[in-house]
């Protein structure tokens, strides 16, 4: 499979045209948001679907080749028409398996009543018993005939992991009815009760030892981290988060803190922190994936004000008074602003 050559000057041109989209789009995203919301009926759906939709719009102003005169109407309008799509997907993947539950044997044309249903037997034990990425990796290996490199490559980890996922993943296939599915699911708060005093003992090698060599970490819109290598990077987001961005002093602890709550029914880690008038505030939220013990993925919502409104509003907690001040803070952090000039360094805004 030959390697399509993404270089650093593109990715670096996307991204700054990604920043200037996402400031253009803040005076809408609160009716859009609101619009979302309407249609799902759910939180975090609403999100995914706004994200989704601002992803779309990005994508589509590349072969749009005409002024937009009503940039929220655009939005508008690929919000609804994603929402029509993901509805039509749902009622044709439901009539596709009535259809199939109804087929009677032998109806296959492509291949015989014992092939299909050892086709279908085989498929169902990698879908119930294999965790996603275990599947990921049986896949690409077997299928694909990738080798542990490629693999590892595309699935942005490291060969150790690959083999490791190659090992659980065949043993749980040659005994399939012994062993649970090991799928991942909400992480339990046991889990993010430690992730959360790792952090705020500013313990870094603590955090790592709970996260999956090939983890992910979503900062929705912003920013996408996958594997070990990512996470130990100076730069990265778990240092952005114990040490604080550029210009921050290395003697003064990053104020915030993080603790674990229960949001309808699911574990959920709170992120606090100073507002401009030094005031703790909820800032942010994250939600987790647990796979075998470890955290398998991570969404954070710091960028997404009306998810963190409605989160510190049911909980009782103060959410910042100007809620896109956050989404401007973090934009200027990720162009490489001084945030934090030489005569403001102090966690509290004055020299100390």
């Amino acid at each position: 499979m030959a390697d399509i050559q993404l270089t650093d000057e593109l990715r670096d041109e996307t991204t700054r045209a990604w920043y200037r989209y996402l400031e253009l789009a803040m005076p809408f995203r609160a009716d859009l948001h609101r619009y979302c919301r309407s249609l799902t009926g759910d939180l975090w759906d609403a999100e995914d679907l706004l994200q989704d939709t601002l992803l779309k719009g990005f994508a589509t102003l590349g072969v749009v080749h005409h002024r937009i005169d009503n940039p929220r109407g655009y939005l508008i309008r690929i919000a609804t028409n994603l929402w029509i799509d993901l509805q039509r997907r749902r009622v044709s993947e439901r009539a596709a398996l009535l259809s199939q539950a109804d087929e009677p044997p032998g109806s296959s044309v492509t291949a015989s009543p014992l092939e299909a249903m050892e086709m279908r037997d085989a498929a169902a034990v990698l879908l119930t018993t294999l965790a996603p990425r275990e599947r990921a990796a049986v896949l690409l290996k077997d299928v694909f005939q990738m080798d542990l490199k490629e693999i590892a490559s595309v699935l942005a980890t490291t060969v150790g992991a690959v083999k490791s996922a190659l090992h659980r993943a065949r043993s749980r296939l040659r005994q399939p009815e012994t062993c649970a599915a090991k799928n991942v699911a909400a992480a339990s708060r046991g889990l993010i009760d430690r992730f959360c005093e790792y952090y705020n003992q500013r313990n870094l090698q603590g955090l790592l030892s709970i996260m999956l060599d090939d983890a992910s970490i979503e900062l929705l819109g912003l920013d996408l981290e996958t594997g070990r290598e990512s996470f130990e990077r100076p730069g990265g987001w778990f240092h952005h988060n114990l040490y604080g961005p550029p210009g921050w002093p290395s003697e003064q602890p990053w104020p915030a803190r993080w603790e674990s709550a229960v949001f309808r029914g699911e574990v959920v880690a709170l992120v606090f922190g100073p507002n401009l008038e030094q005031k703790e505030v909820l800032q942010s939220v994250m939600r987790f994936e647990e796979e075998d013990g470890y955290i398998a993925r991570i969404r954070a919502y710091a960028l997404c004000p009306e998810t963190v409104s409605e989160v510190g509003r049911e909980l009782n907690f103060q959410v910042e008074g100007e809620p896109y001040q956050m989404i401007t803070l973090i934009l200027a952090f990720a162009r490489g602003d001084p945030l934090f000039p030489p005569d403001n360094l102090s966690p509290r805004g004055t020299q100390e």
